[in-house]
């Protein structure tokens, strides 16, 4: 039986990263995605499906007023809601519950965490029998876990490797938030690992092209914690780049940058942003 799984997030590599741990350990699934709660609303208009997967923070229309317009219709109430997000807070969790939320995944996450969210889901609704083999393994090669702990590569030259604890460190840190990086005509989104007031060491997908050693870049970092406000123009060049796994065909990179001359209204909005998330 062919079970529809609708995944939402506006970072397309967490949604690759979510799609091949469903494909690898769910080969029945048949996932279709989007990259907004805008889209989310079209697709769950036009289709069924049988599960739903969002990321909470998404431009246009969030997670949780996805899950609000859902649960408010009679005929997708009933479909079970996972909300993935780094927002794990007490207040968030409850926001949540109270809007009809099925279950909640913190990021980062391992393929196992998730796998074990989605089942419980689907054997609940029916969807699913029984647990799909190999679903216990701790983590698959595609588990955010590693990517963000940086535990399937050594970390990049600079600073930032004291802060972090180094790569090898057994627990992955917490996620600090997003970033968004312009070089020349390309933007592309990251992950933020670690954030000093001189520098961010970031995690992004592999592209068809990426910057250089030395690259200028305008940044913009949007924290984790709600409570922080987001720094924009932060004015950087590339340090050192380098792949997170030890193959050729590695997907994702580790992006060390150091800022150039932050005013000072942007050293105290750093400041505040290291502050309130660790």
């Amino acid at each position: 039986m062919k079970i529809r799984i609708l995944l939402i997030d506006d970072a397309s590599f967490i949604r690759d990263l979510i799609k091949r741990t469903l494909r690898k350990y769910l080969p029945q699934c048949e996932i279709i995605e989007g990259a907004d709660g805008r889209k989310g609303q079209s697709i769950l208009n036009r289709q069924p499906v049988d599960l739903i997967l969002s990321d909470w923070e998404m431009p246009g229309l969030s997670g949780e007023e996805l899950l609000q317009w859902v649960r408010a219709d009679e005929k997708l109430a009933g479909i079970p809601f996972i909300m993935i997000t780094s927002l794990g807070g007490k207040e968030h969790i409850m926001r949540a519950v109270q809007a009809g939320v099925s279950d909640y995944l913190g990021k980062p996450f391992t393929g196992e965490e998730l796998m074990q969210k989605v089942q419980k889901a689907l054997i609940k609704s029916g969807k699913l029998s029984k647990a799909s083999p190999g679903s216990s393994s701790k983590s698959g090669p595609f588990s955010s876990l590693e990517i963000f702990s940086g535990k399937a590569d050594s970390a990049p030259s600079g600073s930032l490797e004291a802060l972090t604890g180094g790569a090898k460190a057994k627990e992955a840190p917490k996620l600090k938030g997003t970033a968004l990086v312009s070089w020349g005509q390309v933007e592309f989104r990251c992950m933020i690992k670690a954030i000093s007031i001189d520098e961010v060491l970031l995690v992004c997908k592999r592209g068809a092209e990426h910057p250089s050693v030395f690259a200028p870049a305008i940044v913009t970092l949007s924290p984790g914690n709600q409570a922080s406000k987001s720094i924009t123009d932060l004015c950087a060049y590339v340090h050192s780049i380098s792949a997170v796994e030890k193959r050729p065909d590695a997907e994702f990179l580790n992006l060390l940058l150091r800022f150039s001359n932050p005013s000072d209204e942007q050293r105290s909005l750093l400041s505040n942003f290291i502050l309130e998330n660790p």
